[in-house]
């Protein structure tokens, strides 16, 4: 992995943090997100322990904007518009579709995998922009 490469793959990583702040801020879709899961800010406050979730969220996002650059290697996607088709196929083609098959088999709403996925959506757009835009 070349410096670049490894520089663009954690600002990804940073980018995804950010994003998810104000993504499931009650700005945004928080409300709805604890809505559809059933659960009050209080009780998942509880749950979440801040140091084990967010290191390993970063991790997770690191990983995935590296699978996602090793993608776009492979396919020779070198721009930005590359960078976000490839990331919008990724996303339907194993998120979304992972998402919805665990959300029925786990009794959960349809409306928390739109407000997952479309979290997830937006991530998988930016990496390929970030991504196409450093290649």
């Amino acid at each position: 992995m070349t410096l670049e490469t490894f520089l663009a793959v954690f600002v990804c990583a940073i980018i995804a943090m950010t994003i998810s702040y104000f993504w499931y801020s009650p700005f945004l879709l928080g409300k709805m997100w604890l809505d559809s899961m059933e659960k009050t800010e209080e009780e998942v406050r509880k749950d979440i322990k801040p140091i084990k979730t967010y290191g390993i969220s970063f991790i997770a996002y690191l990983i995935l904007a590296y699978s996602l650059s090793r993608i776009m290697i492979y396919v020779n996607a070198t721009t930005v518009t590359e960078g976000m088709r490839i990331g919008f196929l990724c996303w339907f083609g194993f998120t979304l579709t992972t998402m919805t098959i665990n959300a029925l088999l786990e009794g959960k709403s349809l409306r928390l995998v739109l407000v997952d996925g479309g979290y997830h959506l937006i991530i998988f757009l930016v990496f390929g922009i970030v991504l196409g835009a450093w290649q």
